[in-house]
């Protein structure tokens, strides 16, 4: 028998390898959405004006202001701590964790062990490695998952006033963070579904907490609807619908290896409604494919909580094995998630799919060699071309920020929303990604690009407008 102080120490092996995989990555650089969620919301705006500034869905509301809050416990005394920053989102990671844990152990698991393995698991995993310190809303949105699925539980268990409390608390937080983490929210439903009544048509419980993402959705973004709505006409996306399918697919194999063997036995076990919590698996196919663009994949890595409670399902199934047969599943388990963790990005690269596109096996921000600041000595070093332009693709809003925290004293020209560069002076630095064709914005801006600095992910190049000459 696994004594309580042999199951209060297994709940700390993910906490462990959790730590030390975020520990790797909490110092890297700033990309795009994180570099723009610090210098165009987080940094500018008070909480008041965070909210009322929805021009794009890069401000996740209710992220941004904890962010906002998070950054003002330093009281100014440093500048730009962005190791600090991204710890805010491993510490929602922290606790959504322990969330995750207490429910397990309400749902009468007879130890921890099902939920600290299939948590272990996630920890090592390049999602909770990415999204864990990333400067975005997804891992705290976690913690709103977990927490309306708290709320759930105590609603159908008898604690109907937290219970409520909690479930809005989780379900406005979700949606305010990010509107997608309205399938989430659906997500919670069906997973509560089989603790409600057996007439389950009868139980107004079910109806309200069906209703609830959608009052939540409502109630936050009914105040700021003329932005919300405008923020659905940006046509943003990922290229390919089936190409989004199965990039979020691909991640789930690539997390969860060999556990997911785990959710087929579950599906053997118990009535018609807990079976139909199958449904959660699939809960990203109408949204990539039935919106007027597929969504990024990245914003399905908020449903990795019901993902996990599923898979954890399914372990506390089984029956308590002998130690060698334990000893073996786990072995086998993890070394498919290391293989796979090596696996996966060769598969990516090998079907195609741009670093510039994935959002979960080998982003090009996650790269160890992933650098903006490698610019910026090629754009100090020509203080007589003080305009920078910078095409969309480079990625233009990290190097606005490296520069200005440098003091690189640049006329900074960004290519994006809501206006683009028409004209660049006769002489000018231009900064464009790697895979772009110079010869397009030599046409664009009637001149040639000639190459000053080839970096891994951007390249720098000196514009010469026909007729001006050559700059020496």
């Amino acid at each position: 028998m696994r004594t309580p102080a042999r199951s209060s120490l297994i709940v700390w092996i993910p906490v462990f390898c959790g730590a030390a995989a975020a520990s790797f990555v909490l110092g890297r650089e700033l990309w795009f959405d994180e570099a723009m969620t610090i210098t165009s919301f987080m940094l500018p705006l008070s909480p008041a004006e965070i909210y009322t500034t929805y021009a794009i869905p890069n401000n996740q509301i209710v992220y941004t202001v904890l962010l906002k809050c998070w950054h003002g416990l330093l009281l100014g005394a440093y500048p730009a701590p962005i190791a600090f920053w991204r710890l805010l989102s491993l510490l929602g990671a922290g606790v959504s964790a322990l969330v995750f844990f207490s429910i397990r152990k309400r749902l009468h698991d007879r130890t921890q062990a099902a939920a600290a393995s299939v948590l272990t698991v996630f920890a090592l995993s390049a999602v909770f490695q990415n999204y864990a310190t990333a400067l975005r809303g997804y891992a705290v949105s976690w913690l709103w998952v977990m927490l309306a699925l708290d709320g759930a539980w105590r609603i159908f268990h008898g604690k109907t006033a937290s219970g409520w409390c909690l479930y809005a608390i989780g379900t406005v937080a979700a949606v305010g963070t990010v509107p997608t983490n309205l399938l989430a929210c659906a997500g919670v439903v069906v997973y509560a579904f089989p603790w409600s009544r057996r007439d389950w048509w009868r139980d107004r419980r079910l109806w309200l907490l069906a209703a609830g993402p959608f009052l939540a959705l409502a109630v936050f973004y009914g105040p700021i609807l003329k932005a919300f709505l405008h923020a659905f006409t940006l046509n943003e996306g990922f290229p390919s619908r089936a190409g989004a399918l199965a990039v979020v697919y691909g991640a789930v194999a690539a997390t969860f290896g060999l556990l997911l063997a785990a959710e087929g036995f579950r599906l053997t076990r118990g009535d018609w409604r807990r079976k139909l919590r199958i449904a959660i698996w699939f809960l990203p196919v109408p949204a990539i494919l039935l919106l007027h663009k597929a969504p990024f994949p990245r914003v399905f890595c908020t449903l990795f909580p019901l993902y996990l409670m599923l898979l954890a399902d399914g372990l506390a199934s089984f029956r308590r094995p002998s130690r060698a047969v334990l000893a073996a599943g786990a072995g086998a388990v993890l070394v498919s998630v290391v293989v796979l963790r090596f696996i996966a990005p060769v598969t990516a690269e090998a079907a195609g799919l741009s670093e510039y596109d994935d959002d979960y096996f080998r982003p090009w921000y996650m790269a160890r060699d992933y650098s903006v600041c490698e610019l910026l000595p090629a754009l100090a070093d020509h203080p007589e071309l003080p305009v920078v332009f910078q095409s969309f693709n480079s990625d233009p809003c990290p190097l606005i920020f490296y520069a200005t925290q440098q003091n690189v004293e640049k006329d900074f020209r960004p290519d994006q929303p809501p206006g683009h560069v028409k004209s660049l002076p006769a002489r000018a630095l231009v900064v464009l990604r790697r895979d772009e064709t110079p010869g397009d914005y030599d046409t664009r801006f009637g001149g040639a690009l000639t190459l000053l600095f080839p970096g891994r992910d951007c390249t720098v190049w000196q514009f010469d407008r026909a007729g001006s000459g050559p700059f020496r």
